[in-house]
């Protein structure tokens, strides 16, 4: 089982939601309130649930509960079957069909177990905010994509509890929008200079992706206004300790899933725009 670094703060559950998919996550406790509001955070690609551990130390004083969970395949989730990464990487959409009813089961969950307080009338307090960070966000986005994908008497459940949804730094790519058309842009999932081993692909990402950009002008909402550089001197992980870097990175996960999910919603998304 995962294990955390701060344990003070925060609990370590697995729960069984539909389909008999096991769900790992932590969770802060709820606060000493009856109108706290359940934060759950869904993590990006390559980082598991774990690089959110130090909001448990400051949910209580936010009359917040946080939850982190582990998507698909990271470690203490149940992993995808060889039948649903077939349906993944043909794009069928009961792959995305499975994880809104998975979410929405694990609401059910805190719902009837937890005494998750009800959302306020001015939907200020009470209630869940589901987050998505990143490629997380291709998980969290499946709760609004196909109406039919949640059963009516689930929805009825857990629609008087939602409050929002917040969409934090998603790529293009998780919610199905093309790369930007600039021909400086950088996009490292089709680098033609990355070769060899998946592993050594993540290796690069990691970097990519933590490192510290110094944009032109992001105020310009224009996509020649941002630094396109592979990487930068200073970047975040390169500080983290040994053990930071075994609790909270999982390149096996992401190799195995969001390799499969980026090719997939890639292909779909230049034939749409080429279309």
């Amino acid at each position: 089982m995962p294990t955390t670094d701060s344990p003070q703060y925060c609990t370590e559950h697995t729960v069984k939601v539909a389909n008999d998919i096991n769900i790992y996550y932590t969770d802060s406790g709820a606060p000493r309130s009856n109108d706290y509001t359940t934060l759950v955070i869904l993590h990006g690609s390559a980082f598991n649930g774990a690089v959110f551990i130090p909001l448990h130390k400051f949910a209580h004083k936010m009359n917040l509960r946080v939850v982190l969970w582990n998507r698909r395949d990271y470690c203490g989730t149940t992993k995808y079957s060889d039948e649903e990464l077939a349906d993944l990487k043909a794009g069928r959409q009961v792959f995305q069909d499975r994880h809104a009813f998975q979410l929405a089961s694990f609401l059910e969950h805190f719902i009837t177990t937890q005494d998750t307080p009800r959302l306020s009338s001015n939907r200020k307090t009470g209630g869940f905010i589901l987050m998505g960070w990143s490629f997380g966000n291709a998980t969290t986005m499946s709760l609004l994509a196909n109406p039919q994908a949640v059963p009516k008497p689930l929805y009825e459940l857990i629609e008087p509890y939602l409050m929002s949804i917040v969409v934090f730094d998603p790529p293009y790519i998780a919610l199905g929008h093309p790369p930007p058309t600039y021909s400086g842009a950088y996009y490292p999932f089709v680098d033609p200079d990355y070769t060899g081993a998946p592993e050594k692909f993540y290796d690069y990402f990691l970097r990519w992706v933590s490192s510290h950009y110094d944009h032109l002008d992001i105020t310009s909402r224009d996509a020649s206004g941002l630094d396109y550089r592979k990487g930068t001197e200073r970047w975040t992980i390169d500080g983290w300790s040994d053990e930071q870097k075994a609790l909270c990175i999982e390149n096996v996960a992401a190799i195995r899933t969001e390799l499969n999910y980026l090719c997939t919603i890639h292909a779909g998304v230049v034939e749409e725009t080429n279309a």
